[in-house]
């Protein structure tokens, strides 16, 4: 449902929908609302801002052919805010001043929806980044295609927890929650974001690899799940070893309860460089893996890590990858995500590749070797999608 009018000049379209509405300000300016009323993003002055769930602002321009992402701090996140709210409000105010009321044209469920964005000011903003912290143990990361996730969290950190690379939960123990907690948190959340749910695409299953649980107990989990905040798909991390232990019907009778796609780290097919960074899979694993989670009818997303190893393993990691990717029965719902290395500065990943003499590729040799990779792929018209994952991106 889409509202045009003119106030002081300007135009404002107002485009409603039934999980979020968005107010575009002349042509340049674009805020857009969830509807319990959070503010999820802001188009200014050519900057994109998105806000996650946790309070976290991210900032992305486009600078010389590049994108720029930063995160912003606490101080510009709340004028951010504070300066979206006012504008929310002097334009309901607007509204109910002037001829455009809902007997004009504006159906009261949109105003409404307006209401409450006007009422998200920096107050409501600390207090909801307050009761995130209550609701939520910190959510490390998240696939890009479950961004818009509802996260519930069955787990804390990861099960292995031994990737150099990673330092995502590495100051965390792995536990698997009762199911008594499990409910009790899934059930926080579904009060945390009351209405902001409608905007959520699916539940997520985390943390790191929540599908290590043994399978009766996931069989409780998705069940309280999909009680306590409904019937969307669900999706999971989970790591090629531990895939190995379950079979094809335990897998079905997950994907019958709303498992649709699992997310696979595999970061390389080049055995020698797994054993390197401490990945405790190799290749077959992997293999198996997603063969077990085929048969099943499950989908599943892969993520390859571009720029692992370096100039030493750079050759193997193109050739192995390839070549798994390759005996993979991979089709349409399958994801291939390629991920640059990020060297990130809690994980012993860099001094470990330092003291071994290995040079990190430059941005020519990131990109060439993702272009070497996909051009050795042999999926066909019917093969899985080929996306990118930055990182940079992810706030939640």
């Amino acid at each position: 449902m889409v509202f045009r009018f003119t106030i002081d000049g300007e135009q404002v379209t107002i485009s409603a929908k039934p999980g979020a509405i968005s107010v575009m300000f002349g042509t340049y300016e674009v805020l857009t609302y969830d509807r319990g009323g959070r503010l999820w993003a802001l188009v200014r002055n050519g900057r994109t801002y998105r806000r996650g769930l946790n309070g976290q602002v991210l900032e992305k321009r486009h600078v010389d052919g590049a994108w720029l992402r930063r995160r912003l701090s606490d101080a510009e996140a709340t004028d951010l805010i504070g300066s979206a709210a006012a504008q929310m409000a002097a334009l309901r105010n607007a509204l109910a001043a002037s001829a455009h009321t809902a007997a004009n044209g504006a159906p009261g469920d949109m105003l409404e929806m307006l209401e409450r964005a006007a009422c998200f000011d920096v107050a409501a903003h600390r207090a909801d980044c307050a009761t995130f912290a209550r609701v939520y143990d910190p959510v490390g990361i998240l696939p890009p295609d479950q961004y818009l996730a509802v996260v519930v969290q069955a787990t804390e950190g990861c099960s292995f927890n031994t990737c150099t690379f990673c330092d995502f939960y590495r100051d965390r123990r792995f536990r698997i929650k009762s199911s008594v907690e499990f409910r009790a948190h899934a059930k926080a959340v579904r009060a945390f974001l009351g209405d902001s749910l409608l905007m959520r695409r699916s539940i997520f299953l985390g943390e790191a690899n929540a599908l290590a649980v043994p399978t009766r107990r996931l069989e409780t989990f998705m069940d309280i799940a999909r009680e306590e905040i409904g019937a969307l798909p669900v999706h999971a991390f989970l790591d090629a070893v531990t895939g190995r232990k379950k079979s094809v019907e335990e897998y079905a009778l997950l994907g019958a309860l709303g498992l649709k796609r699992v997310s696979i780290g595999l970061e390389s097919g080049h055995d020698p460089l797994l054993e390197f960074v401490q990945k405790p899979s190799s290749a077959a694993d992997a293999a198996e893996t997603v063969a077990t989670l085929k048969q099943a009818g499950i989908a599943v997303s892969l993520i390859v890590l571009v720029g692992l190893g370096g100039d030493r393993f750079a050759a193997g990691h193109v050739a192995d990858t390839v070549a798994l990717l390759n005996r993979l029965s991979l089709g349409a719902g399958d994801i291939v995500y390629f991920s640059m290395l990020v060297e990130r500065a809690q994980a012993p990943y860099s001094r470990r590749a330092m003291e071994a003499g290995i040079r990190p590729l430059d941005s020519t040799e990131l990109r060439e070797q993702r272009q070497a990779i996909v051009a050795g792929l042999r999926f066909g018209s019917s093969g899985p999608q080929i996306a990118t994952y930055d990182i940079h991106e992810f706030i939640y």
